[in-house]
C-alpha cells in the first residue's frame, strides 16, 4: 500500500510540473503573439518590442489577462513606451477592438 501511495504522489508531482511548464510556455507564446501584432500595427522599434513583450509577459504570467484592472495597467505601461503617433494609433485600435467585442456580446445576447 505504501508503494502505491508513493507512486501516486510521484505521478501527481510529475503532472503538476508538466502543467506548470506548459502554462509558462503558453504565457510566453501569448505574449509573443500579442507583441508581434502590436509591432506590425504600430511599427515598433526593437527597444519598444522588448519593453512591450515584457509587459505582456508579466500580464500573462500573473494570469491577469482577463482582469480589467491589470489590463488597464498594462495598456497604460504600453502607452508610456510609445511615441505620440503610435500612442494615438494604439488607443484607436483599442477602442475599435472594444467596440467589436461589444457588438459580438450584443449579438450573442440577441440570439438567446
Amino acid at each position: 500500500m505504501k508503494k502505491y501511495i508513493t507512486l501516486f504522489t510521484f505521478i501527481c508531482v510529475l503532472f503538476l510540473g508538466v502543467h506548470t511548464a506548459t502554462a509558462q510556455e503558453n504565457a510566453e507564446v501569448r505574449a509573443k503573439n500579442r507583441t508581434i501584432k502590436l509591432e506590425k500595427t504600430l511599427e515598433l522599434s526593437s527597444q519598444q518590442v522588448k519593453q512591450v513583450y515584457q509587459i505582456f509577459l508579466d500580464l500573462e504570467r500573473e494570469n491577469s489577462s482577463s482582469d480589467l484592472e491589470a489590463l488597464s495597467s498594462a495598456r497604460k505601461k504600453i502607452s508610456d513606451v510609445l511615441q505620440p503617433k503610435q500612442r494615438e494609433e494604439f488607443l484607436r485600435s483599442f477602442r475599435n477592438e472594444r467596440m467589436r467585442q461589444e457588438k459580438v456580446t450584443e449579438a450573442n445576447r440577441n440570439r438567446q
